[in-house]
């Protein structure tokens, strides 16, 4: 089989030398579990002013996810300058908030190299500033050791040295500096010594003097005294060793690797087909994490959450590997009834994060937490990957598995059986072989999937969503067995429609029905192609088709945040809010960032539809503190259940926020979009009309 991806020689990529800035909140999950709307409120009034000193001391915002920021300048003169204004700005403001609600950032700053990504920025050199800012203390900023020496002498600042420090998936330990901003530190360097002779080695000295003074002694003797004649000896064979019989160099690979000891191995090209034992390195200590700090209680099961696979090459197409590497790990873990695993939108909010497993456990509300990395030479994949118990910080297993690039989409099921073996999740023989999914074996179709599943996140438009039908049409072509190419091909047809760029919604709806029933043709075990046939049936309101492809979806994946959202949306819509409710929530247990805002959304309404006002209203504003104030719908629904128990004034401003995202809202277009019954409409038109909608 031939590839585009399986090439002899490595893709070329744009490359550059950049100062980078890393900042994150300290607390953040505190805060937010505080007070949401406050946290939110100053967290993006924080950012904002952040983005202006930035552009200010010419630097560039990359990335701004979340609590965290990543800038770029070309000088580090100017990035550290800027840090230095960041925290004097926020301490200032700082000042008038309460000492418990006070917002402080952790701030990197690292010279390095980056690999360009379009607008994006990727490399170590950003690793290093993500390191350097989980180093740092709250309101501080922390350095690198490049970064130090183009700054000592031209920037009027004190520092602390705090010695190398390991940095994950980077080899060499970075010399960090911590940053004195009180005008009294300035010039001084703290903790930098200069290196000295230490005892062993002022001894060492001193025996080779005197081994000299001994050498030069017997020379003179031997020029001066006559020889005794010796008798005669064969000369002994000089023996030598062969390069290939030195021992080998073991280097540790990352993640980090097991404290179990580990088989001595020769390390030749080409790389093992199997499983390589990690080094006997001792894995590093793990800061545990506390049951009592979890955001929800511990499911009575063995529970998991699998980090995004860390691309160590840099490379796009990579990147599509690793993401998809650690997607199949989750779907097979999920599978199972006898465990609990995180779904990927929630685990992946913390790609590109120096985030800690204590943090992950604590948040996500699990056990156990995996984490690993791909890195690709040539036409060969190397795969770490560690399993840690976050409550005890113990490493269950750390392995490293070398393989062709060609055999990759075999590993996943490799993978989720060993972490089930680890956790003592022991399964039957038809347990077992249900792991698996029937996937494809073409490297360059599983890619034009992924690809085009990266059009379709995000905002939608018309045309990122045909160009994701074109991939999944060329996927397809490469391989007309793949069921899950026509189950996203499906989802696209629908998007179409949900987004209003369907000419003809009836036929496109139809159209997404058809490739769904040939993807669960193709094969009926894949509990994701039977979930997302459930949407186009619901727009349809063929609601008993879509709840069997939901429950379908959840007897094949029990852990399935996908297969529970798109039941509870079937029971929803179809009347049956009672019912829909608690399958709504199951979905955010499995996965506490939702995997839609509808989630929430349907939720809300189906709290509506019970008569449950102030739980409808409380879901509403969930959505907007996640989505931000422009969620569209949440507006909607505000103002719907504002109005329905006769808070008027409150219905009223909701409306007024609708007309102010959408001016030209129609509520009769609005009604007739949506996939409820004639009588629910009805009903939700007159109170919409109490918000001051037309």
């Amino acid at each position: 089989m031939t590839t585009q991806v399986d090439k002899t020689r490595p893709r070329e990529v744009k490359r550059k030398l950049a100062a980078i800035l890393s900042a994150d909140v300290k607390g953040y999950s505190r805060l937010m579990g505080e007070d949401e709307v406050g946290t939110i409120q100053t967290l993006n009034a924080y950012k904002e002013l952040m983005a202006s000193l930035i552009q200010h001391h010419h630097g560039r915002v990359v990335d701004a996810p979340g609590d965290n920021v990543l800038a770029e300048f070309g000088s580090v003169v100017d990035a550290v300058q800027c840090a230095l204004e960041i925290q004097k700005e926020l301490k200032t403001r700082n000042v008038d908030l309460p000492e418990n609600r006070r917002m402080e950032f952790r701030i990197g700053v690292n010279l390095g190299d980056v690999v360009e990504d379009g607008e994006q920025i990727l490399g170590d050199g950003v690793n290093i500033a993500a390191r350097l800012e989980s180093l740092s203390e709250a309101g501080g900023i922390c350095i690198s050791g490049t970064a130090y020496d183009q700054v000592r002498n031209k920037v009027s600042l004190g520092y602390e040295y705090l010695g190398e420090q390991t940095v994950k998936n980077i080899a060499v330990p970075v010399r960090v500096y911590r940053v004195l901003m009180e005008p009294k530190a300035a010039g001084k360097v703290i903790g930098e010594k200069k290196a000295k002779p230490k005892r062993w080695q002022r001894v060492a000295l001193s025996l080779g003097v005197i081994l000299i003074v001994v050498i030069a002694a017997v020379v003179i003797w031997k020029l001066y005294t006559p020889s005794a004649p010796q008798p005669e000896v064969a000369p002994k064979e000089k023996t030598t060793v062969a390069p290939s019989e030195k021992p080998p160099v073991t280097v540790p690979t990352s993640p980090a690797p097991s404290v179990e000891p580990a088989r001595k191995e020769k390390v030749t090209p080409p790389l093992p087909e199997k499983v390589s034992k990690p080094t006997a390195t001792p894995a590093p200590k793990v800061e545990v994490a506390s049951k009592d700090k979890m955001a929800f209680p511990l499911p009575d099961k063995p529970s998991i959450a699998v980090l995004p696979f860390t691309n160590m090459s840099g490379e796009k197409e990579l990147e599509y590997f690793s993401d998809g590497l650690t997607e199949g790990i989750i779907n097979g873990l999920a599978k199972s009834d006898r465990i609990f695993v995180i779904a990927r939108n929630s685990t992946f909010t913390y790609k590109g994060k120096p985030v800690k497993v204590k943090q992950v456990a604590e948040e996500m509300g699990v056990r156990y937490v995996i984490e690993g990395s791909v890195q690709q030479e040539r036409n060969r994949v190397r795969i770490t990957i560690q399993l840690i118990d976050a409550l005890s910080g113990r490493h269950l297993f750390s392995e490293r598995y070398d393989r062709d690039l060609k055999d990759i989409l075999n590993l996943q099921d490799e993978i989720t059986l060993k972490v089930l073996t680890a956790v003592q999740v022991q399964l039957t023989t038809g347990e077992a072989a249900r792991l698996s999914e029937k996937g494809t074996k073409n490297l360059d179709a599983y890619l034009k999937v992924l690809q085009a599943r990266e059009h379709k996140g995000g905002t939608l438009n018309k045309e990122r969503v045909e160009r994701a039908i074109q991939l999944l049409e060329e996927a397809i072509a490469l391989d007309p067995e793949y069921a899950y190419a026509y189950s996203v091909l499906c989802t696209a047809h629908f998007d179409l429609v949900i987004i209003g760029a369907s000419e003809s919604p009836r036929e496109s709806l139809q159209r997404a029905v058809e490739l769904g029933k040939k993807a669960v043709a193709l094969d009926d075990s894949n509990s994701s192609v039977h979930a997302m046939l459930t949407f186009p049936y619901i727009y349809l309101r063929e609601y008993d088709k879509a709840i069997s492809e939901a429950e379908k979806a959840i007897s094949l994946s029990p852990n399935s945040a996908l297969a529970y959202w798109a039941l509870g949306t079937a029971l929803s819509l179809s009347g049956r809010p009672q019912e829909a409710i608690p399958m709504l929530q199951k979905s955010l247990r499995l996965s506490p960032i939702p995997v839609h805002s509808q989630v929430l959304g349907l939720l809300a309404h189906s709290y509506s539809m019970l008569g449950q006002y102030e739980e409808a209203i409380a879901t509403y504003k969930k959505v907007l503190q996640i989505y931000g104030p422009d969620h569209l719908i949440a507006h909607i629904g505000l103002a719907g259940a504002y109005a329905s128990i006769g808070r008027e004034n409150e219905a009223r401003a909701e409306g007024g926020e609708v007309l102010r995202i959408d001016p030209k809202f129609s509520l009769e277009r609005f009604i007739k979009a949506l996939p409820y019954n004639q009588s629910t409409k009805d009903r939700l038109a007159e109170v919409l009309r109490k918000a001051g909608l037309k």
